[in-house]
């Protein structure tokens, strides 16, 4: 008797395993090629391997751990607890499992309920046929009306737990879905959500939800639906202190929340390139000048940056002068901060201190290795390097407010990009290069006067040096020759190597603003006089 129990349960793991397969090469909106490779890697992995993805999150080993659980005829009450809570994830591969164990008749873990709550979930990734289950929809349409509430409110939950910053506002949107590639397009909406910062950016429409109406009564379906958003983003707003925000239904205004004004999208914001711009860099072999010596006439300059000799003003010549390296710089141990010294031949630097071997590359450490910390903010071109071939050109920015020297293949940071680069906090306007290296960074704040300017810089100075304890900062300055403008540079500590920043601190129509341009530490020899020179020939409108 047993033995037979134990042939039916292998034959029943073969069907499930053998479903599962098959429905995964259907053709849906996921990357196949990707996510068949990862799969083969789940399945070759050990029960115990999977236990431990499953016990830090990953529920997609959930479900591989369930289907091996059932190979081996061995599956416990507490391994369809990990299913369930993988459900509630709205996990794919959870819920493709959940179908066959759940939903066959002969299955020993028959739950309609269930079985119809993962027919829900994979309709969600596109499975025509558990779509073609609910769309059966008069027999089971009380269960089915409670299973399509479910998933609403735990993608919504989902969808909320991946929130990073701040929002003052929320427009939530039911649209029809109108793709060709949607299951049964014509009766599908996306529920839709856009948000808002509280520096005005607003974050692009995100499908959160694909609705399918169900029945014949259109009208019902869709109140029911409304009754269901209200409540869930009126939860949502009190949790995540979101203080106004709108629903809309078809085009029909259906809820309002604190009193919000229409979300009306913000104008897009781009790079609009007016002119090319020369920018004439001259390499030299000569010392470095001070930063309060005129380039002029090597008198001494003011603090207004006018030489007190030839009346010069700084920042006023077209062209930039890059120093070529004649000697290696000074260089400090990144394991223990001490000084490093070099060998002979330049090729190697040693650490007396702690016994650490460096690789020399140029007049710097290998940028391979992290943490570096350089004596000096500007850097010379490194023997053996050419200027990069960066065509530069004059824009608008900042929805017009500013124009300015920038590349030309600079555009606007992706939503994506935001997310990753700047987790929280995130400027209002972010411009970079294609490959995400070089960035420049503007933010609009409280009221601020021309004339309060250069205490507002310092007051910012101070809180950057608490706040950034590790890094080494340039000489503060007051550039005039555009306005009054507070700049600093600084090179800050990153995750896989050194970041050079140069901020700028000014007023515009009494607002505080604060921008900031940055690049790769190595990179700083070339992209530091650039960026003092774009600062210094910005123009604000």
């Amino acid at each position: 008797m047993i033995e037979k129990q134990n042939k039916q349960a292998v034959a029943f793991a073969r069907k499930v395993t053998g479903k599962y397969l098959k429905a995964i090469k259907c053709d849906t909106e996921r990357d196949r090629e990707v996510y068949c490779k990862s799969s083969t890697d789940y399945f070759n992995a050990s029960e115990e391997e999977l236990m431990t993805l499953l016990l830090n999150g990953d529920d997609n080993a959930c479900a591989h751990y369930v289907l091996c659980r059932l190979r081996n005829n061995a599956i416990a009450d507490s391994d369809l607890t990990y299913l369930d809570n993988a459900l509630d994830n709205i996990n794919c591969d959870c819920a493709l499992i959940g179908c066959f164990l759940y939903g066959d008749k002969k299955s020993p873990y028959y739950d309609e309920k269930k079985a119809y709550y993962c027919y829900a979930i994979t309709e969600q990734y596109g499975f025509a046929k558990a779509h073609r289950i609910l769309k059966n929809y008069g027999k089971r349409a009380k269960l089915i009306d409670e299973t399509d509430d479910l998933v609403l409110f735990n993608k919504l939950k989902m969808w909320v737990s991946q929130l990073k910053h701040k929002y003052s506002a929320f427009s939530v949107d039911v649209v029809p879905a109108g793709c060709f590639d949607v299951v049964d397009y014509k009766n599908a909406y996306f529920v839709t959500v856009r948000l808002e910062q509280t520096n005005g950016y607003q974050t692009d429409k995100e499908i959160v939800y694909c609705a399918f109406v169900r029945g014949r009564d259109n009208g019902a379906y869709f109140d029911r639906l409304t009754d269901n958003l209200i409540e869930a983003f009126e939860i949502i707003a009190e949790k995540t202190n979101i203080p106004q925000g709108e629903i809309y239904v078809k085009g029909e205004r259906k809820y309002n929340y604190g009193d919000a004004k229409p979300m009306v999208k913000a104008k897009s914001d781009s790079v609009d390139i007016l002119s090319d711009a020369e920018i004439k860099i001259k390499i030299s072999d000569g010392e470095r000048l001070e930063s309060n010596i005129c380039p002029a006439c090597g008198g001494t300059l003011g603090e207004d940056g006018v030489c007190l000799s030839c009346g010069n003003i700084r920042g006023k010549a077209d062209g930039i002068e890059i120093r070529r390296a004649n000697e290696l710089e000074a260089l400090i141990c990144t394991q223990c901060g001490s000084p490093i010294v070099l060998d002979e031949n330049g090729k190697t630097a040693y650490c007396s201190a702690c016994g650490t071997t460096f690789i020399v590359k140029g007049n710097a450490l290998d940028c391979t290795v992290g943490g570096i910390n350089y004596e000096n903010i500007r850097a010379d071109m490194p023997q053996g390097c050419e200027l990069p071939d960066v065509k530069f050109v004059r824009a608008r920015i900042a929805d017009g407010k500013i124009t300015a020297v920038m590349p030309e293949s600079f555009e606007v940071m992706s939503d994506e990009l935001r997310r990753i680069k700047y987790p929280a906090n995130a400027p209002r306007y972010i411009y970079t290069t294609p490959d995400a290296t070089v960035n420049l960074n503007v933010n609009f704040g409280g009221s601020l006067n021309s004339k309060d300017v250069a205490a507002f810089g310092k007051q910012m100075l101070a809180m950057l040096k608490n706040s950034l304890p590790s890094a080494k900062f340039g000489e503060a300055k007051i550039i005039a020759s555009s306005g009054n403008i507070f700049f600093v540079d600084f090179i800050s500590v990153a995750v896989d190597q050194p970041i050079y920043n140069a901020m700028f601190f000014f007023s515009l129509d009494g607002k505080q603003g604060i921008g900031s341009w940055n690049c790769l530490g190595k990179d700083r020899w070339y992209w530091a006089p650039i960026f003092e020179h774009a600062i210094k020939t910005m123009e604000f409108n």
